[in-house]
Formats: structure tokens, C-alpha cells, sequence
């Protein structure tokens, strides 16, 4: 997980190198994680997100994102797949070596897998962050959201990421 995540961060950066001159229309932001703990019982949970945006203006973004996560133990397996529409809103001029924080939020819908049920419902999230721009167009970001998922066993917690955005 850690290679692909490292692959794919330098793909990014390398592919927007040459578009670092011109004014951004669009962002694609890549973050994750992977836990494995063993003690007392073994534990897998893998979360997965990309998000694309769209610049309505130099500092605020639409965005749309699928998100998947699963977890894997004792007890029954739970995995979710959730497809969302938010806005990400800037404090500051995006450019090379500057940390520019951010809000932002989405609200969708997520499909829930409890094993023997499936359940169809409403998802949202809201947030804040920074970006450190490590070129002119990639950032390396970290963000701190709090989400909810209102299926029968609603699901709610705070949960920080890092992570990959280019702009292009």
C-alpha cells in the first residue's frame, strides 16, 4: 500500500510539472490508509479516497468524490462505498512552497455492506486543513474531518488523512 501510494505521488507531480505556468481548472486528490493490528485480535481496515474538484474561482473548489473503506476482524466484515458532492475553499493564493488551509464538505450517499444487509443511505462530512504546496501545482495535505453515515448502525467519528492533490 505504501509503494502504490509513493508510485503514484510521483506520477502526479511529474505530470503536472509542465502545467505549473498556467491558472488551475481542476484538481484530482488522492489520500488513504491501511491498519493491521494483531492484539489482542487480528484487525484489517483499509480506507481509499479520491476526489476531483473544479475551480470556480481561484480559491473556491466543487468537488466530487468516491470513497470506499472496509473492515476486516472479528465479528462480521463491514465495508461502505460512498460517492459525494462537496465545495473546498482556500485561505490564500495556491504557489510553491506556501501552506494554504482550507475548509470544506460534502454530503452524498453510501452503500453499506453488514454482511448478510446492504443498506442505501445519506453520508456527509465537514472539515479544514492544509495544503503545502511541495511544486507550483502538487500539494501534500492533511485534513481533519468529522463524518457521518446515517445507515441503521449509524456510523460517526473524526478521522485524519494525508494525501496527494495535483492541480492541473
Amino acid at each position: 500500500m505504501k509503494r502504490s501510494s509513493i508510485v503514484i505521488g510521483v506520477i502526479l507531480a511529474l505530470l503536472s510539472a509542465p502545467l505549473a505556468a498556467q491558472t488551475f481548472r481542476h484538481e484530482l486528490s488522492f489520500f488513504g490508509s491501511f491498519d493491521y493490528m494483531d492484539e489482542p485480535v487480528n484487525v484489517d481496515t483499509t480506507l481509499l479516497h479520491i476526489r476531483y474538484g473544479y475551480f470556480f474561482s481561484e480559491q473556491l473548489v466543487g468537488t466530487i468524490g468516491l470513497s470506499r473503506s472496509s473492515f476486516e476482524g472479528a465479528g462480521p466484515d463491514v465495508s461502505s462505498t460512498a460517492l459525494t458532492a462537496g465545495a473546498k475553499y482556500y485561505f490564500g493564493p495556491l504557489r510553491r512552497a506556501t501552506f494554504v488551509p482550507f475548509l470544506e464538505g460534502s454530503v452524498g450517499f453510501a452503500t453499506v455492506d453488514f454482511g448478510a444487509n446492504d443498506e442505501t443511505d445519506l453520508t456527509w462530512e465537514i472539515g479544514g486543513g492544509g495544503s503545502y504546496f511541495i511544486s507550483d501545482s502538487t500539494s501534500a495535505d492533511v485534513s481533519l474531518r468529522w463524518y457521518q453515515t446515517d445507515t441503521s448502525a449509524s456510523t460517526e467519528g473524526m478521522r485524519i488523512f494525508l494525501g496527494l492533490t495535483t492541480r492541473f
